[in-house]
């Protein structure tokens, strides 16, 4: 009996301990709100948060445009609040009202009573991007949206793309694994099961925040290139853009690696097929040094889109001077200059 009340007094300690250290650091790393929030209600029930950056540019743009994050992330990684490290910020100086949405369990997002607790990838496309894309319509006046996404959300910027039909304008995809054949060990970490470990996500990244950027683990490079992140930002990242992400949604992504498909959950609907019957203009940009969606897959995405299209490798393909990873097309050193100059460009171009 003694021993089992040492047992679990050591344990509480040990959780009292690692609720202190987090909560100083997430306090420390913790970035101010950026812009204002609009809230929009999904078919479905839930509540999603939209973070508004208003133009701030001389010359309005006519088409809003929808920032959509990554599996693990919020909105806080396309409006990142240090710095230059705002793509939504970018943009509004160019003229264009930009709107970084959190999708459902994700940042400010909030469940209503009677939701389910899981999701897939396809609720995310049927409910989330609909609800938002029709709420910046009503906000602005605008018939269609440009939608710019990164990781997942590049894969639901294009698969939106058929789904939405009008209401797109035009598509950015930024390292968007539409193929998962060519990435070494993503099978393998499928089928070992490790993908379980997403429900941790937050808590892991906010109680390692004061280590970052002083180490950098090779496993960090599946993130990104480390070394082209400067660590106060790495260290905010992890407090700031990292979430838990769905069982169901790591199930279907764990399905679609094993597969190297890209598919509705029912089996219904092929996504990575109806690339061909898109008619919007689309911008494909990778980074030469990634390792979830490397030049290869970037290039497939590219060759299958049906309408208008164009693509970039950076570091690859001339006009960039660092070498990105995945996430750090957004938190590079370097990629305000010469990142979202590209993205900013380009839709001046096809829908500015």
């Amino acid at each position: 009996m003694r021993i089992a009340l040492e047992i679990a007094a050591g344990a509480l300690a040990l959780a009292l301990a690692l609720w202190a250290h987090v909560s100083f650091w997430t306090r420390r790393f913790r970035l101010p709100p950026t812009g204002e929030t609009l809230h929009v209600r999904t078919a479905d029930g839930w509540r999603l948060a939209l973070a508004r950056r208003r133009s701030t540019g001389a010359t309005r743009r006519r088409t809003p445009v929808l920032l959509v994050h990554g599996i693990a992330a919020n909105h806080a990684c396309m409006d990142f609040g240090m710095g230059r490290l705002s793509l939504a910020a970018h943009l509004a100086e160019a003229g264009f009202e930009a709107f970084s949405v959190d999708l459902r369990g994700h940042g400010g997002s909030a469940r209503t009573r009677g939701q389910p607790h899981n999701w897939t990838f396809d609720d995310y496309l049927r409910f989330d991007l609909p609800a938002a894309v029709d709420a910046i319509r009503e906000a602005t006046g605008a018939p269609a949206v440009a939608v710019v996404g990164h990781s997942q959300g590049a894969l639901l910027a294009l698969a939106a793309a058929g789904t939405l039909d009008d209401r797109v304008a035009g598509v950015v995809a930024l390292a968007g694994p539409a193929h998962f054949g060519a990435q070494r060990g993503l099978a393998l970490l499928a089928r070992a099961g490790f993908l379980v470990t997403g429900r941790l996500n937050r808590l892991a990244a906010r109680a390692l925040s004061p280590y970052a950027g002083w180490w950098h683990p090779h496993v960090s490079q599946a993130v990104w290139n480390a070394n082209n992140v400067d660590g106060a930002v790495y260290r905010r990242v992890l407090v700031n853009v990292v979430e838990n992400v769905p069982p169901g949604v790591l199930r279907q992504f764990g399905g679609w690696i094993q597969m190297d498909q890209w598919m509705s959950g029912d089996g219904t609907v092929d996504y990575r097929g109806a690339l061909a019957q898109a008619r919007q203009p689309a911008f494909f940009l990778g980074g030469a040094d990634d390792v979830l969606a490397p030049p290869e897959v970037v290039r497939a995405a590219y060759e299958a889109w049906g309408g208008e299209r164009s693509m970039w490798i950076a570091g690859l393909e001339g006009g960039c001077g660092c070498e990105y990873g995945h996430s750090d097309l957004l938190f590079g050193r370097r990629a305000p200059d010469e990142i979202f100059p590209r993205v900013r460009d380009w839709l001046i171009t096809h829908v500015g």
